[in-house]
């Protein structure tokens, strides 16, 4: 019952709103802490996104913290303090983005424009409107910049000069999941995941198909049952690349060849984290998942969080950290999946007007939960809310 409930709420036909529907909220699990943590700074850019379902993640680039909300508000911050070093509005919506490298921004508009931005001043490089919507993060790489389009493209442009070097068309089906996975780059082979349930392999030099896997084979009768995105983020280990789709598998793939190592049956929208020989997944019924990396085995499931709709896991040192869909904020110990602390992210604070105007009292409430991915550098947990609220933790060294 609740996957059918799940799936309704994230499914959306192609050109429909990106609103989120109400759904179900199951109670957050009671957690004793066995960690303590040292909020290091909160801040707040923009609205978020709001009820909209955009994942706009904020991003690392050499001295910098980036970050961006859904009304057009980019901000670079000092990693170390959260102090906004700028502010820029680019005057329109942003629903893609962040991609950074060489000292450069890589944003998709809601207009279908892809933004390339100074990382240093905040200004705009180049615009290219380009055949649909952006809504993951775009490669920012030595001479191009890659992004994905909601419509089964992929455009390579020039770094330089925005102009288009090679574009790669495939179908999709007319029903799809809000969201697609990111491109990501392997030396000059282009990996990108697509809604027809299949990953594939480029030559980021001319957009030449070099393989391709299903990862999510369509079956049943109605659209609704044949739904196969790829959807996570895939992640990459050496020669290996692991990609799950929706209602389909998690395939190992040898990225030269494309040969299929090990399979299994699983379901995820999510992305997928890494390290220490283990997989961290989370399928979507929200159930967490650790699986061998060699041979896809389980090793163990933490059910605590089912029905919480989770953002995708990320991972570093020995810890498991996930956010939730009303602002908590999860460490799991990466051994077993036990819970180690829980922290309520932020609040939203306003001014209310009373008597006419004549005074105003600060307001403060919850923020709306997290849908981003905690990025993570070091041993500092950076996560932001729906609502635009942004927190730096640390995990406080016991010894």
């Amino acid at each position: 019952m609740f996957r059918i409930a799940a799936l309704m709420t994230l499914v959306l036909l192609a050109g429909c709103s990106s609103r989120e529907p109400a759904s179900v909220t199951f109670p957050a699990p009671q957690v004793e802490a066995q960690i303590e943590l040292q909020k290091e700074w909160q801040s707040r850019i923009g609205s978020g996104v709001g009820d909209a379902y955009l994942r706009l993640t904020p991003a690392l680039l050499e001295d910098g913290l980036f970050v961006v909300s859904a009304e057009g508000i980019l901000a670079k911050l000092e990693p170390e303090s959260g102090r906004k070093i700028w502010r820029k509005k680019l005057k329109r919506d942003i629903i893609g983005g962040l991609g950074t490298g060489f000292g450069q921004l890589a944003l998709g508009s809601a207009n279908g424009e892809l933004l390339l931005v100074d990382g240093d001043s905040g200004d705009i490089v180049w615009q290219r409107e380009l055949s649909a919507q952006i809504t993951t993060v775009p490669i920012v790489a030595a001479g191009e910049v890659i992004a994905q389009t909601v419509d089964g493209r992929l455009h390579c442009l020039n770094r330089e000069t925005g102009d288009i070097r090679w574009q790669f068309d495939t179908e999709i089906p007319s029903l799809t999941l809000r969201g697609e996975s990111n491109p990501q780059l392997v030396g000059q082979i282009l990996l990108a995941g697509f809604a027809n349930g299949k990953l594939m392999a480029l030559d980021a030099d001319n957009g030449a198909l070099g393989w391709e896997q299903a990862v999510s084979v369509p079956k049943g009768r109605s659209e609704l049952e044949r739904l196969s995105d790829v959807d996570g983020d895939f992640v990459i280990s050496g020669k290996t690349v692991f990609v799950a789709g929706f209602q389909g598998n998690l395939v190992a793939i040898d990225i030269p060849s494309g040969r299929v190592l090990w399979q299994r049956k699983f379901s995820t929208y999510l992305g997928i984290a890494s390290a220490l020989g283990q997989l961290i997944l989370i399928d979507d019924e929200s159930v967490i998942h650790a699986l061998d990396a060699r041979t896809g085995a389980s090793l163990w499931q933490q059910e605590n969080l089912k029905g919480r709709r989770l953002s995708s896991p990320a991972m570093y040192d020995r810890y498991i950290v996930v956010a939730d869909q009303e602002g908590y904020l999860y460490w799991l110990d990466y051994a077993d999946g036990e819970f180690l602390v829980r922290v309520k992210v932020g609040n939203k604070t306003y001014e209310l007007a009373l008597d006419k105007a004549k005074s105003l009292r600060t307001v403060t409430e919850p923020t709306d939960g997290i849908r981003v991915k905690p990025l993570i550098q070091g041993s500092v947990v950076y996560v932001q809310a729906n609502s635009g609220e942004l927190v730096a933790y640390r995990v406080v060294d016991s010894e």
